[in-house]
């Protein structure tokens, strides 16, 4: 039996080879004679390759299936220059596979003999070979980029800049010297944003916000979002902050960071990011709504109040503002009647009932500002009105908010 399966292994070895000679030898005879090999023989050329056989033939296999995509996006070029109807997918397209054709036959070239020796590559052919068609693989993301499809868009983009790092190019440091580098990693990590590809987001970001004239503060935004989709929250703060002191005036770092100390309350923190901001634009209504609310979250209401009437007297219509200057002038309120006398033969007692009316009253304008702005929104406003209404003695107004909330 040992002695079936070890003539059926000598013999399965030869018929590979016949396989992948046969193979390789027609597809030579085809590229010769400019035939377009149909998807079937390419993909046959493609298995070939796979097939166990010494690594020299299996890269030129790989070769040899990039020169037919070569061969196609000839075609196409040719008709595009004729003013002949042409396909612009299969133009690009092809492209690409020879790209990546090209890479893995470079690959398979590199490895080890059977016998563990390192062949000699000359890759100086491989290179010469793919470097009139690096531009097009631009154009070919550009193309797809304007049809909206940002992940093909994205592997054409991918492409460019992978194939500088790889032997062929690498010798020329292509990633320091080519001058559209950092505009290319820009699209690509706008393409990989778009796409929801959050790894390679990350991938390109460093070299992306090297772009000069582009915004790169939204390649910040996207790495920051990337971090968050990743569950990487330490990284995500950083870079927030990172995006933070890089541009200030892009809200979405701020914003996110607000939204992140509130949500882990870590209130103090929150509070420290919102002073620096005032430092740096005192006339922001943003800054002086988050310190109004870091100090409503830490009980600070009368100094709340402050940060809000400064806010308010920036935007009249910051409804946020309105809304917590609401609640911590009823926080007040209800603090002080804790301690407030109720002997009505105290003279004290009329003078605690003139103060929390003050606070109620105070309470009840900017909170009536809110249902105002936002007349749909009685999660917000109701039961604070109601409170308010009660305690002000106001009953029409009090039973129209008991009638909202039941």
């Amino acid at each position: 039996m040992l002695l079936c399966v070890l003539l059926a292994g000598l013999w399965l070895a030869p018929c590979a080879e016949v396989q992948g000679a046969n193979v390789i030898r027609t597809a030579k005879e085809s590229i010769k004679k400019r035939q377009k090999l149909p998807d079937t023989a390419k993909a046959l050329l493609e298995e070939a390759a796979k097939v166990e056989t010494t690594n020299r033939d299996r890269a030129e296999c790989y070769r040899l299936a990039a020169e037919c995509h070569r061969q196609i996006h000839l075609q196409e070029n040719t008709k595009l220059y004729l003013h002949q109807a042409y396909d612009t997918a299969l133009f690009f397209s092809s492209l690409l596979e020879m790209f990546r054709l090209s890479e893995q036959a470079d690959s398979v070239a590199m490895q080890p003999d059977e016998r563990g020796r390192t062949p000699h590559v000359k890759l100086r052919r491989s290179r010469d070979y793919l470097q009139p068609y690096r531009q097009n693989l631009l154009n070919g993301g550009k193309w797809q980029l304007m049809h909206h499809r940002p992940a093909d868009a994205f592997r054409y983009f991918d492409t460019y800049i992978h194939l500088a790092d790889t032997p062929p190019f690498a010798a020329d440091s292509l990633l320091k010297t080519d001058p559209q580098m950092p505009q290319v990693a820009y699209l690509a990590t706008y393409m990989a944003h778009e796409a929801q590809m959050s790894d390679a987001v990350v991938r390109h970001s460093p070299l992306a916000k090297r772009a000069e004239g582009q915004q790169v503060e939204f390649i910040q935004e996207y790495l920051c979002r990337a971090y968050q989709t990743k569950g990487d929250t330490l990284e995500m703060i950083v870079n927030l902050r990172e995006g933070l002191h890089e541009w200030p005036q892009h809200e979405f770092f701020f914003s996110r960071l607000l939204d992140h100390y509130a949500l882990t309350g870590q209130f103090k923190a929150g509070l420290a990011v919102a002073d620096s901001m005032l430092t740096v634009d005192e006339k922001k209504p943003l800054y002086w709504y988050a310190r109004s609310l870091f100090l409503l979250k830490l009980h600070e209401d009368s100094k709340a109040i402050v940060a809000c009437d400064r806010c308010i007297e920036l935007d009249s219509t910051y409804v946020d503002a309105h809304y917590n200057k609401g609640i911590a002038a009823l926080n007040l309120a209800v603090a002080y009647a804790r301690t407030a006398c109720t002997d009505i033969t105290n003279p004290q007692c009329q003078r605690d009932l003139e103060v929390l009316r003050s606070l109620y009253q105070m309470a009840r304008t900017p909170m009536e500002t809110v249902r105002r702005l936002q007349p749909d929104a009685t999660d917000r406003w109701a039961a604070p009105l109601y409170r308010i209404y009660l305690n002000l003695n106001m009953g029409r107004e009090f039973d129209e908010m008991d009638r909202l909330l039941k």
